[in-house]
């Protein structure tokens, strides 16, 4: 067992690589980074330079890799096949596995790539980038830019208050709430299901060859709108469906 405890200032990055295992981060003190690995893996290192905190071994062991840190730091986390759980907010998130689920609270800006793992978080604040082959994305709420794209699994935005992109291939694209000024979405055999909230001026451009689309019918008393959004909608077989939502 690896345990070891850094001092770090006001900017402080973990960077951790593993072939196999799982990747933890907890909350910590301010002003400290915790590291504790259990490993079987004699090459393993935990190694601090400057506010840079690198946990990474050699052998193709598996690591159980627990972080304990203050908020918002930077976390980069490359591995194989582990798991990811990060429960402090953090400023930079930047995750490449490759049947590893990926699961976090909050970040400012997201960078998340994986074969066959599950992706789910709480918020982002910044611009995202999440893409999956076989795995489902799911986020709660998103505030800017996103890009997220998958092949079989399906995409589920709670609430997006920015620019969204969605591409699949069979998967089902659903955003339960769009407020951001613009989506553009795409998918081959999977459908669309956008809700718009009241008083939305909606262009939109949708196409699909043999899906349907179910569109919601013109306000009877229509009020002045409070937002404009642009809806641009790419289906082979799949089926559009926009409602109104509160």
């Amino acid at each position: 067992m690896i345990d070891r405890e850094f001092n770090v200032g006001d900017s402080p990055s973990v960077k951790v690589r593993i072939k196999s295992g799982r990747v933890r981060v907890a909350p910590g003190e301010s002003g400290m980074v915790r590291v504790l690995v259990d490993t079987g893996d004699p090459t393993f290192e935990v190694t601090q330079r400057g506010d840079a905190i690198v946990a990474a071994g050699e052998r193709s062991g598996r690591a159980e890799v627990t972080v304990h840190a203050p908020p918002m730091i930077d976390l980069d986390v490359a591995t194989a096949s582990g798991d990811i759980t990060v429960i402090p907010a953090v400023s930079r998130l930047d995750i490449a596995t490759a049947s590893g689920a990926v699961e976090f609270d909050s970040a400012t800006r997201l960078q998340v790539k994986t074969a066959s793992g599950d992706v789910r978080g709480k918020r982002v604040d910044g611009e995202a980038r999440c893409i999956t082959v076989s795995g489902d994305i799911r986020i709660l709420e998103t505030a800017d830019r996103v890009d997220v794209s998958t092949a079989s699994g399906d995409i589920t935005i709670a609430e997006s208050r920015g620019s969204l992109s969605a591409a699949s291939v069979s998967g089902d694209i659903r955003v339960d709430r769009l407020l951001g000024p613009e989506l553009n979405a795409k998918s081959m055999s999977g459908g669309v299901r956008l809700g718009i909230p009241p008083r939305t001026r909606l262009d939109l451009d949708a196409h699909t060859l043999s899906g349907k689309m179910d569109l919601p019918s013109p306000s009877p008393t229509p009020e002045p709108p409070q937002r404009e959004m642009s809806v641009k909608v790419r289906l082979v077989s799949g089926n559009l469906r926009i409602v109104r939502v509160d």
